[in-house]
């Protein structure tokens, strides 16, 4: 007997295999055929999580917008405006919106940093922009992981 984690995450890499971006919820609803329960959400992510660790995909947090005709949108009141969790492995969403990657492997620091340094090029170019993040700067994931980990080290 297979666990529920690993059902959903079979299901998450079939639906991966047709489409370059997924949502997790909108995956799980597709292989339920209903609404699914806390803990089925729960394994989803967990599922999901352990994809993207893999370095197969990119988990991303993207609000219906973001995603085009594969977007989830939720049915709650004001739903249609709250961020849900994918998978992709399209790399114009992770360029244009590479502060949006929840996590990635180092397969992908490339793509997230060069997403990251015309990010930062954007807001340095628009006055705007400027002014509501000052001081922003796009920091190279391999840097912010050595210093995550020589913070995590020293504490």
């Amino acid at each position: 007997m297979t666990s529920m984690t690993e059902t959903f995450r079979q299901a998450l890499q079939n639906a991966l295999a047709g489409r370059d971006t997924v949502s997790i919820r909108g995956t799980l609803i597709e292989l339920l055929g209903r609404d699914p329960y806390a803990g089925e959400v729960s394994a989803a992510h967990k599922a999901a999580r352990r994809i993207a660790e893999d370095g197969k995909a990119v988990l991303i947090s993207l609000l219906p917008d973001q995603v085009g005709a594969d977007a989830y949108v939720p049915t709650a009141r004001r739903a249609g405006r709250r961020a849900s969790k994918y998978l992709t492995v399209d790399e114009k969403i992770i360029k244009d919106l590479p502060c949006r990657v929840e996590l990635a492997t180092e397969k992908w620091d490339a793509l997230i940093d060069e997403g990251m340094r015309l990010t930062q090029q954007e807001i340095e170019s628009d006055p705007m922009l400027s002014m509501l993040l000052p001081g922003w700067k796009a920091e190279p994931r391999a840097e912010e992981r050595a210093r995550l980990s020589a913070g995590t080290a020293a504490g």
